[in-house]
């Protein structure tokens, strides 16, 4: 039996690097890889409260559920 996860994505072709995201997660559950310019989301901290999702502008966050093995 699978069960279902919701994940953040982040659209690189849509981020304007405006790091609103960043600085509206309370839990510090995004940071600014500079060594590779990402976007880096560490589960264990993200309470699921959008308001990273709230702060983009250009959409370039959303959530998908996925299927765990």
């Amino acid at each position: 039996m699978s069960r279902q996860r919701t994940v953040l994505v982040w659209n690189p072709e849509y981020c304007r690097h405006c790091f609103g995201c960043i600085a509206n997660c309370s839990r510090k559950a995004l940071t600014l890889d500079h060594e590779h310019g990402v976007l880096c989301y560490d589960i264990r901290k993200c309470i699921r409260c959008n308001n990273c999702l709230k702060a983009c502008y250009t959409g370039a966050l959303h959530t998908e559920t996925v299927e765990e093995p």
